[in-house]
Formats: structure tokens, C-alpha cells, sequence
């Protein structure tokens, strides 16, 4: 009796047994559908973030390259123009009847013409070096130089504000001497443009472990310590407010670094605002030449 009853309790029982297990498992799923419906909404929500931030960024990376080359365009056109302007100014003054019969203006016309040309010569021939660097195909001229005789001569174009510090006898290098003199020009430029009163410089020469070091030293505005890692990207220029008309394409120091690594030489800066800043040149003793006899110094016999 006891077992029909227990047999009689399983057959009522077991059916609502299969039914909570399936409310249960129905319940489950559901949960698990509803996680699976939000993870898959964070993943898309995670998607469009990462799509609208990269086309914000592109779109942001765009119009800053776009700024870019518009000011740099707007650099080259004004450094051609300044000096067309003035040498066509220069040809029509000395077109005309009042410049004929002056020779001393006339002179003075003419060396303005001359001037602003070398000035428009050594702009294009800048860009021409930079491209042919970019290119792998620049082709420096290595010769012995005179390096304290280069630097004298390179000194006869500046004022008493430069002062040289010319350390040991005159070292004999291998260079290119045409671009070492302009990348000695472009320094002293720079050291110039820079100066916020009369310009206080210094080029100097050191021997050392190393090889032997050329420094340009000024007393200049300085540069700001974020901005030491850009000055030598082409078309870039440290804008301060006490030279708000620096001429130049921003491509001087870009060109000192070119022809400084085209040599397998370094350069490294040091500056501080409102105190200046120092353009050092290391040269390795590979590009030293020993010096000769007349040079090395004889000992005396007592």
C-alpha cells in the first residue's frame, strides 16, 4: 500500500518537477542572453568610441598638416618675395635718370641687387642640399681645411660682437669646406636673429678625448626646454614675442644637422631662457689629420 502511494506521489510530483526545471533553465538562459546582449552592446559601444576617437584624431592630424603647409607656404612666398621686391626697387632706381648721374647711389643699388641675390642663392641652394639629403644622395667634397683659418674668415663678416676662443694650434680637419662654412653661418644667423639686444657671441674650439668640439655660444633669448627637440625639423622656428619678424624658412638649423650627420659628426644644443643657448659640434678623431712637422712644437736643449 506504503509503495502505490509512493509510486502514485512520483508520477504526481515528477511533472511539476520537469516543469521548475524548466523554469529554471528558461531563467538561466534568460540571464545568460541578457549578459551576453550587454557585453556584446559594450564591445559595439567600445568599437564606435575607438572609431569616432581615430577619426577625430585623423581629422585633427589633417588640418594640423594643412595649417602646416600653409604657414610654410606662406614662409617661402614672403622670404621669395622680400628679396624680388627689393632688387626689382633697385632696378628701377637705377633705371632711371636720377641714379645715372650718381655714381655712389648707384653703387649702393647695385650692391643691394647683389646682395639680396646671393640671399635667394643660398635659400635655394638649402632646399636643394635638405632634398638631396632626404634623398640619400648628397655628395660632400672632403678636403684637409684649416679649421682656425676657416673660422677667422668666417669671423671678417661679423662685428666686435663676436669674439673667437681658438684653443692650441690652428687643427687640420676633413670636411667639406663649403658646407661647414654654411653651417657656421647658419649658427651665427641663428645666433643673431635670436638676440633680444647687440648680439654677445662666442665660437670657440676645443680638443679633447673625443676628437674636438666647435661651439657656438650666444647670450640670445633662449629656447624653451620642450621646444629643444623640434628646432631642427624643417620649416620649424622658435616664435618669441621680442622678434616677431624673424626672416628666414626655418630651415637653417635643419641644414646645419644634415650636413652635421653627412659627416658622421654630432650636434647637441644647451639652452636657458633669457640666458642664451650653445650649439655644440663634436668632431671624432677619425676627421682630425695629425699635424705636420713644422707645427709640432721642437723641444729646446738647455
Amino acid at each position: 500500500m506504503l509503495r502505490c502511494s509512493t509510486i502514485i506521489s512520483s508520477f504526481v510530483i515528477a511533472p511539476f518537477l520537469f516543469i521548475g526545471a524548466g523554469l529554471l533553465f528558461s531563467k538561466t538562459a534568460s540571464i545568460m542572453a541578457a549578459s551576453l546582449l550587454w557585453l556584446a552592446l559594450f564591445g559595439l559601444a567600445l568599437v564606435v568610441q575607438v572609431l569616432v576617437g581615430y577619426g577625430l584624431w585623423w581629422l585633427l592630424r589633417n588640418r594640423q598638416r594643412s595649417v602646416v603647409q600653409t604657414e610654410v607656404l606662406q614662409s617661402i612666398v614672403h622670404e621669395f618675395q622680400t628679396p624680388i621686391t627689393a632688387i626689382r626697387m633697385a632696378a628701377d632706381i637705377l633705371d632711371s635718370p636720377i641714379a645715372r648721374n650718381q655714381p655712389e647711389r648707384t653703387e649702393k643699388y647695385v650692391r643691394i641687387i647683389r646682395e639680396e641675390t646671393e640671399r635667394l642663392q643660398h635659400q635655394v641652394e638649402m632646399m636643394l642640399t635638405l632634398a638631396r639629403a632626404d634623398r640619400n644622395t648628397l655628395m660632400l667634397n672632403i678636403e684637409p681645411v684649416q679649421l682656425h683659418q676657416l673660422l677667422h674668415s668666417v669671423a671678417e663678416r661679423h662685428g666686435d660682437y663676436l669674439t673667437l676662443n681658438l684653443l692650441g694650434a690652428d687643427p687640420h680637419i676633413l670636411a667639406d669646406r663649403l658646407h661647414l662654412t654654411n653651417v657656421l653661418y647658419n649658427l651665427l644667423d641663428n645666433a643673431i636673429k635670436y638676440s633680444s639686444d647687440v648680439p654677445e657671441i662666442t665660437m670657440q674650439t676645443q680638443t679633447n678625448a673625443d676628437g674636438l668640439t666647435i661651439t657656438v655660444r650666444d647670450h640670445g633669448v633662449g629656447i624653451p626646454p620642450k621646444l629643444i627637440s623640434r628646432i631642427f625639423q624643417p620649416f620649424f622656428r622658435v616664435h618669441d614675442r621680442n622678434q616677431p619678424s624673424v626672416k628666414g624658412f626655418g630651415l637653417g638649423l635643419s641644414y646645419v644637422q644634415r650636413i652635421i650627420q653627412s659627416h658622421n659628426w654630432t650636434i647637441w644644443v644647451k639652452s636657458e631662457l633669457g640666458k642664451g643657448s650653445e650649439f655644440m659640434i663634436q668632431l671624432p678623431p677619425s676627421a682630425l689629420l695629425p699635424p705636420s712637422p713644422s707645427e709640432i712644437p721642437k723641444k729646446r736643449l738647455v
